[in-house]
């Protein structure tokens, strides 16, 4: 047995520890109050006590004209205090006596109180251990009187609560991004067999040409992924990033598939600095644009718009489309979420996901609004250069 596993193991429980600071602290105060109350018997009265002849000296049998001692009836016999130093022995007597039952007392209580009040604490122990077990679908669920240790437990609850919402998200993350890598491996492989099986049927060059498709969207998905994962983790070199024009050349990079789309695009910028990853900012402004263009009508508009806010960098993208409820605007910023639209939109369910993980990253906020006409406001609020919280590295 390791050293340690033996201290652990003679550790005194919490129980046994109160138990024994109630104890010792009724015989600490007795202690010290039998002291004080000997100390003032000692110095403080006056004793005029005469001395007694004999033990047991009744006031019959005392000569007329003499003092009668005082007794203390004790163990089956009399004692007679005859002097002061009676009086202070006869006290201490008593008084340590009573000290001794009253911290035999105090010990039996304080184990009783200790476990009533620890009780919540086995019970969310107990609990504990079998939410650690293959399931987080258990709670603590602690009912009685509001105090620190229901607060404790709605707080252990909450905190679940998020674990497992979390947990699922992840599982359901896993299951999409294997399904998206796998739905074009798995069609690469059907068209080659296809084409084996059938050579002369099938053109060189369209086969090369969808086969080149199918594994750019897999690039690309796998780019975000790395991209989704670079921005979880954080970012490891700040640098003063002019996010204007940062813009301005996101703009220029999707002019070209807005006018395919016949999609007007329309920037407002103004000059606003903040301090992050260049690339990162890159891709949430690529990401906003994309997405504004891609789910949008033909013949409709996107807009940008970057300005300072107080201490903020404040980005804006606003399309028309199609109208969208609230709850299906907060969905959509989660991996893997598309929205079924008549324009049948490609993109692989990231591009929302990324933009909301690299706000984050910078300690920032993304959220969606629905226009009221059709189509979404989706607004990036980020620190201004300078006021970024923490150090040069800002993890999620």
């Amino acid at each position: 047995m390791s050293a340690s596993g033996g201290l652990r193991r003679s550790r005194l429980t919490i129980r046994t520890r109160l138990t024994l600071l109630y104890g010792g602290m009724l015989l600490a105060f007795g202690t010290v109050l039998i002291a004080i109350l000997y100390a003032l018997m000692w110095y403080v009265p006056s004793y005029n006590l005469a001395a007694a002849t004999a033990v047991g000296v009744t006031a019959e049998a005392a000569p007329a004209g003499r003092a009668q001692p005082s007794e203390y009836i004790g163990a089956g016999e009399a004692v007679a205090i005859t002097s002061r130093q009676d009086v202070l022995s006869v006290l201490l007597q008593l008084s340590v006596a009573a000290l001794v039952a009253m911290t035999l007392i105090a010990f039996l209580l304080g184990w009783f109180i200790a476990g009533r009040i620890l009780s919540p604490v086995h019970r969310m122990t107990r609990s504990a251990g079998v939410i650690a077990g293959p399931t987080l679908h258990e709670r603590i669920r602690l009912r009685g009187p509001r105090d620190e240790f229901t607060d404790l437990a709605d707080t252990i609850d909450t905190m679940l609560d998020r674990l497992h919402a979390s947990f699922q998200a992840q599982e359901r993350f896993a299951a999409n991004a294997a399904h998206e890598l796998r739905t074009p491996l798995a069609t690469t492989r059907t068209m080659l067999q296809v084409a084996r099986a059938h050579p002369e049927d099938h053109d060189v060059d369209a086969l090369t040409s969808r086969l080149l498709e199918t594994n750019e969207r897999s690039i690309t998905t796998v780019e975000s992924l790395l991209t989704l994962s670079r921005a979880d983790h954080g970012i490891d070199a700040a640098q003063t990033v002019d996010l204007a024009k940062a813009a301005a050349d996101a703009v220029e990079q999707v002019r070209q598939e807005a006018a395919d789309r016949r999609i007007g695009v329309r920037s407002d910028l103004h000059p606003v600095a903040v301090d992050g990853d260049a690339d990162l900012l890159h891709h949430l402004l690529i990401n906003l644009l994309q997405n504004a263009i891609r789910h949008n009508d033909a013949d409709g508009t996107a807009r940008l718009e970057v300005s300072a806010r107080e201490d903020t960098a404040v980005i804006t993208v606003t399309n028309t489309g199609e109208i969208i409820n609230p709850e299906l605007a907060e969905r959509l910023f989660e991996p893997f979420h598309r929205k079924r639209s008549r324009t049948q939109a490609t993109g692989h369910g990231l591009g929302l996901t990324l933009v909301r993980a690299i706000a984050h990253s910078h300690h920032g906020t993304a959220d969606g609004t629905p226009n009221p006409g059709g189509g979404l406001t989706i607004t990036v609020v980020l620190p201004a250069a300078g006021n970024a919280r923490g150090g040069v590295r800002h993890a999620r």
